[in-house]
Parts: structure tokens; C-alpha cells; sequence
């Protein structure tokens, strides 16, 4: 029996089949509770017209509706921490009409995970006797889940990291206890084993050990501290994810998150649903959705994921993924790049290595340069920080409803904000944001604010948020 929540473009192939899957369901009175009250400051410009947990993934799904699909054959009730503001609307919107029972908990001040789970632990149902918590903007492998659905509590999810720094460390003793979480230590050593955010609790001790904590020397009060009150009580199994795992922090992640969907959903075969010309060339595994379109004299190299239309005289090389409503039109070339929603490059473009996002359209003759001069590292600011991307080769990042005229060139790591356009013939480097116009002015490219004109419907921009 195929079982899907819901098909957000009808497009969705993440299908689960429960007999596999998770076999008997748990029986016992667990709630699932989800933390999606985050700002995604990070991921900048595709947060600024959908939450983080909202980030759209190959096949219709988002971060938070793939975790659900995960976990509702665990429990019936969910309760969903989410932000004030039109970030909560989004997110409660995007769960209307799915067969969940769901209690949606705003998060009025942004105090950190462990005033979100407060706010949650207050709306649980009398009956529940057991929570499974997520942090709501992770992507994990199936294997992951139910290997924690199968323990007893309390338990929590550990997995080994390369930057182990960025994250909490979890010291575990030799009876595979947590013995200690240790934040963003400096010393710590590739491989080590961190926080994945995934916990099994029991209900009455974990409101115990929320009541003991406070805000922490980072202003906010976190989730983590709680658990090492339980910790010094009682054994808190640690368990090592099986599979993937994805802290969806920054923009470049999304990059790592899709070719896992597409191994998970196509592999080395290839689905081919929709229209393809018999003057197209595809080589390699591809998936053509149904409404997919691949005109004549377009070259496919796969792996690649088309749910949009594609030519005629396209290229498109591995691991390039054209969602629903995009288009790739003539002489357009695009390699290992993310097309969101209803994205156009119609003509005479480059795409390398970048995300495009929901309903950009770029001019003729738009290129993302993806190499730097140098072959230097990329680095891009995140939060006020430069931060080393460790990639040799990344393009633009463009939010969403953004546009370009013609022949602009768009130097490695440029991020466009949502609703922006950068005038023709520009060369642009570092970062344009949401709601202006990039236009050549005496002495260099001038910002000038266009939400008079345009309807910028971001969330930076809403005092509620």
C-alpha cells in the first residue's frame, strides 16, 4: 500500500510504502512535536518569502511535510511550534487540507528551542505520554526514524560530523549514555559525533527539566540544557543516525538535500512520464515528470530531475534540477543548478552551480559565473560573518521573483534578494537586497528602493515577524 500526505503540484513521487517502511505502527500515546519557529537568517535570500521549514524539495514535498511524512505512522497528534507573524501563516497554510491532526503553537519572542518547547509541552494532548521532537528544518534519511521509533526513551539521535565545531558535540560514556553536549567546540575533531536534533522523551520528565533551565550566555534558552538535566538522572540512550543528515543552515546545502532525494527516489534508472522529442539526446539517470516537457535538439547528461520544460537547443549536465513551471529555453545551458518554481531562463543563458528561485526570470544573456578568477575558495557573508563555503565553484543565489535584463553577469557567490531586479548590462558581485533596483550610477552600481513599485511581499518586511 503506496501512502502519501499530501501532493502539494501533484508531481510527488516520494512515496512510502508502509508495510516496509515502518511495518506495525508504535503503539503508544506519542505526540510529535516539531520546532519550525525558525528565522532562517542564514539561508538568506530563499527565506525571505517562505520559512525555512518551507524549503522546497524535488517532487512537491518541503522540509517539514517530508518530516511529517516520516513520522505519522508514529503518532496521530503533532504539535507544530511556528512564528508570529506571516511565517506562521505560511507554514499553517501549507498543511491545510492534509489528513493530520495538528495543534499550531506560535513562538511570540524568538527565546531559543527550549522556550519553543515550552510553548509545545503546554498544548500536548492529556494523553500523551511520550513526545518525538524535531527540530523542523532537518532532512533525514527514512532509516533514521525508525530506527529511533523502535527504542524506548529517552533517546537521542547522534551523528558524526566534519565540522563538528558548528554544532553541539555529544560526549557519550561507554554505556552509550549522554554523558554531556558540548556547544561549538573549537577543539573538537572531524568525525565526531553531534546533536541531530532528534529526541524520544517521556512527557513528565521532560516538563521537569524545562521548568530548571533559563536563558543561557547566548540570550536564549535552549533546549539542550534540558536535556542534560535529564542526562544527570537518568541513562539518555544515544543512537547514531543511519543514513542522511542535513542541518539545512545555509543556501548551499540544498545542493547536498537534492541529489539525496534523487538517489532515494530515482537511483540509476530513469522515470520518464512526461513529453519527450525524439530529436532530444538523454543520457544517464533522469526523471521527466508527467507535465515535463523536453523539446527538439536538447542534450540531457544526467542525473538530472525535470518536472518543467526544457528546449528547444538546451543543455542540461548533471545534477541540475528544474522543478515544476520552470523553463530552460534556447542556447541555455545549465549545470548542477536548482531552478525553483515557474524560474525561467529562457535564452542565451548560463546557469552554473547556482539556485534560482520561484518565478526569477532571467534576461538574455544572463550568466552566473561560478569559478572565481583565482580558483580561490568561495566566501560568502552569513550573518554578518565571511564564512568559507569550501567550494571552489558556486554560482548566484536568487530569490524568489527576482529578474535580470539583459547580458548581466552575475560574478561567483552574488546573492539577489526576493522581488529584486539588476539592471541590463551589470556586473554584480556580493550581495543585492530584497525589493531594489541594482542600477549603474557615477560611481558604481546604485540600490534604489522599488517596493512602490513592486509588491514585495517578504517577511523581513513584516513587523509582525
Amino acid at each position: 500500500m503506496l501512502d502519501t500526505l499530501f501532493s502539494p503540484n501533484k508531481s510527488l513521487i516520494l512515496l512510502v510504502e508502509e508495510s516496509v517502511f515502518y511495518g506495525e505502527a508504535r503503539e503508544m500515546s506519542l505526540t510529535v512535536v516539531m520546532l519550525a519557529g525558525g528565522r532562517g537568517e542564514r539561508l538568506w535570500p530563499l527565506t525571505s518569502t517562505r520559512p525555512k521549514p518551507l524549503l522546497p524539495l524535488p517532487g512537491g514535498e518541503t522540509l517539514l511535510t517530508r518530516l511529517i511524512r516520516q513520522t505519522r505512522r508514529l503518532a496521530k497528534n503533532y504539535v507544530i511550534v511556528i512564528p508570529e507573524g506571516s511565517a506562521g501563516d505560511k507554514i499553517r497554510d501549507s498543511l491545510r487540507g492534509a489528513d493530520l491532526q495538528v495543534k499550531f503553537v506560535k513562538q511570540d519572542k524568538p527565546l531559543g528551542t527550549g522556550h519553543a518547547a515550552q510553548k509545545a509541552m503546554s498544548e500536548l494532548p492529556p494523553s500523551s505520554n511520550e513526545v518525538l521532537l524535531v527540530y523542523g528544518d532537518l532532512f533525514v534519511a527514512d532509516e533514521t526514524i525508525r530506527t529511533l521509533a523502535s527504542l524506548e526513551p529517552p533517546a537521542i539521535v547522534g551523528v558524526k560530523s566534519s565540522e563538528p565545531w558548528n554544532y553541539g558535540v555529544l560526549e557519550v560514556d561507554e554505556k552509550g549514555c549522554l554523558h554531556r553536549i558540548i556547544e561549538k567546540p573549537s577543539n573538537a575533531k572531524p568525525g565526531s559525533l553531534i546533536n541531530a536534533g532528534i529526541y524520544l522523551l517521556e512527557v513528565q520528565a521532560l516538563e521537569e527539566a524545562l521548568k530548571k533551565i533559563g536563558v543561557g550566555p547566548r540570550g536564549e534558552i535552549e533546549f539542550t540544557d534540558a536535556v542534560q538535566e535529564l542526562a544527570k538522572k537518568t541513562c539518555v540512550k544515544v543512537v547514531e543516525a543511519e543514513g542522511a543528515w542535513v542541518d539545512v543552515g545555509r543556501p548551499w546545502d540544498l545542493f547536498i538535500v537534492y541529489r539525496i532525494v534523487f538517489n532515494e527516489s530515482v537511483g540509476n534508472k530513469s522515470v520518464i512520464k512526461g513529453e519527450v522529442s525524439p530529436l532530444a539526446s538523454i543520457k544517464g539517470p533522469v526523471y521527466i515528470g508527467p507535465n515535463a516537457v523536453i523539446r527538439e535538439y536538447t542534450v540531457i547528461e544526467g542525473p538530472a530531475w525535470i518536472e518543467g520544460e526544457v528546449g528547444p537547443l538546451s543543455r542540461i549536465r548533471p545534477w541540475s534540477f528544474i522543478l515544476e513551471g520552470a523553463r530552460v529555453g534556447a542556447h541555455t545551458e545549465i549545470k548542477n543548478s536548482i531552478l525553483l518554481r515557474g524560474a525561467k531562463a529562457p535564452h542565451f543563458n548560463y546557469v552554473g552551480d547556482s539556485i534560482i528561485g520561484e518565478e526569477v526570470n532571467l534576461g538574455a544573456g544572463t550568466i552566473t559565473a561560478n569559478l572565481r578568477f583565482d580558483h580561490a575558495i568561495i566566501k560568502i557573508k552569513l550573518k554578518g560573518k565571511l564564512v568559507d563555503t569550501g567550494l571552489k565553484k558556486l554560482g548566484s543565489i536568487m530569490g524568489d521573483y527576482a529578474q535580470t535584463g539583459i547580458n548581466v553577469s552575475l560574478l561567483p557567490g552574488t546573492r539577489v534578494g526576493a522581488f529584486s531586479w539588476v539592471y541590463p548590462g551589470l556586473t554584480i558581485g556580493g550581495d543585492i537586497p530584497d525589493c531594489v533596483l541594482a542600477k549603474p550610477g557615477s560611481e558604481g552600481v546604485v540600490l534604489v528602493d522599488i517596493s512602490d513599485r513592486v509588491k514585495c511581499n517578504v517577511l523581513s518586511r513584516n513587523k509582525n515577524v
